[in-house]
């Protein structure tokens, strides 16, 4: 029986390295950049397993916490704006019908054709490469309890699901200049998508902002945050757009779509360990969900207009998170259209507070 138990621990073991990306994460994380655009790797962020993140668990987030323990982190003490190493990645991008099977149950709908405002799906997959720039050992700030506080995605043209997609994806520089702020350090993560076959066709294009939790005291001319910023809709302009319900179990279907597996979303003691009540949700989550409510047939007439893949539609979302959403969670979405374009937020269905807001409109 010893035999055995050996065979199959070493036969799962084999099963999982043969899943590793070991030659093109060991570039990527341990050596310089061979090209002067940054690194390209030779697997999609959906192909991305246990056994990669094991590697970049042990590589990239572990050597940074220890340097955080070790009062080694960044340095920002009398500054408003600070200059990152520039880091640059390409691969390519697959969405299978694995992909849109997780994101379809993600959002509870029966078929692929009930989902709405498909196209968000391509933002789900390609947030793995936020992470993989997060945790380089380059960056000086850790992934750890990090969170992610505002996005704007872009859709500049349709695609097809089964249309071979490559990814550049960008983080720091003199012209993409991180934040300090009263909770820590904002830094924008771009990521461009592009069709395989032609390198000026933009497909997507997303912007995502994240926290790195930690002291700083920014100077006194630094922009408030951002739960402060007064808001362009009053609250009478609002109507209901559906309920949604996030349970404790929400964060590990949507890990399934995008990869994303930050304590904060998976424990509720670890989430516990950085200062949170509990559990919280993915944003993104959140928002696939108000999006295929609000572009529903019963939705508002004007949102469909701006997102109508059938027609060639191109449209933008802006979200704000305004604060955490710790599971179980429900929540009112409601929505305040215009001639031009929609705002949307998400209320707390037991205290009113806005926990998510954004808006949508046409490129």
């Amino acid at each position: 029986m010893s035999r055995i138990g050996v065979g199959l621990g070493v036969g799962a073991a084999a099963y999982a390295l043969s899943g590793l990306h070991l030659r093109s994460l060991f570039s990527f994380l341990l050596r310089a950049a061979p090209r002067s655009d940054g690194w390209q790797l030779d697997f999609a962020p959906t192909e991305i397993g246990w056994a990669d993140r094991a590697f970049l668990l042990l590589f990239g987030v572990l050597p940074k916490a220890v340097r955080s323990v070790l009062g080694r982190g960044l340095r920002v003490q009398g500054r408003d704006e600070i200059e990152l190493p520039r880091l640059e990645l390409r691969c390519p991008v697959r969405i299978g019908d694995e992909q849109k099977a997780a994101y379809r149950k993600s959002l509870g709908a029966a078929e692929w054709s009930e989902v709405g405002a498909k196209e968000f799906v391509l933002a789900a997959v390609t947030n793995q490469l936020m992470l993989l720039l997060v945790v380089h050992p380059r960056l000086p700030v850790s992934p750890l309890g990090a969170v992610n506080v505002r996005n704007r995605i872009e859709f500049h043209a349709t695609f097809d699901t089964d249309q071979p997609l490559t990814a550049h994806a960008s983080v720091g520089g003199n012209d993409n200049l991180a934040r300090v702020t009263r909770r820590g350090v904002e830094l924008d993560i771009h990521i461009d998508v592009f069709a395989a076959s032609s390198a000026s066709q933009l497909v997507m294009r997303q912007i995502i902002t994240i926290l790195a939790l930690g002291p700083s005291t920014p100077p006194s001319n630094a922009p408030p945050p951002a739960e402060s910023l007064d808001r362009s809709q009053k609250d009478a302009d609002y109507t209901s757009a559906g309920t949604i319900r996030m349970y404790s179990a929400s964060p590990r279907a949507w890990c399934r779509v995008c990869g994303d597996y930050n304590p904060i979303h998976v424990s509720s003691l670890l989430a516990r360990l950085f200062g949170f009540r509990g559990k919280i949700a993915h944003g993104n989550h959140v928002v696939a969900h108000t999006l295929h409510l609000v572009t529903s047939a019963s939705g508002p007439s004007l949102v469909r207009e701006i997102t109508d893949a059938s027609e060639g539609r191109r449209w933008w979302i802006e979200m704000h998170f305004r604060r955490p959403m710790v599971l179980p969670l429900q929540l009112a979405a409601q929505i305040a259209a215009d001639n031009s374009e929609m705002e949307w937020r998400c209320n707390g269905a037991k205290d009113d507070k806005v926990y998510v807001q954004g808006s949508i409109g046409a490129l």
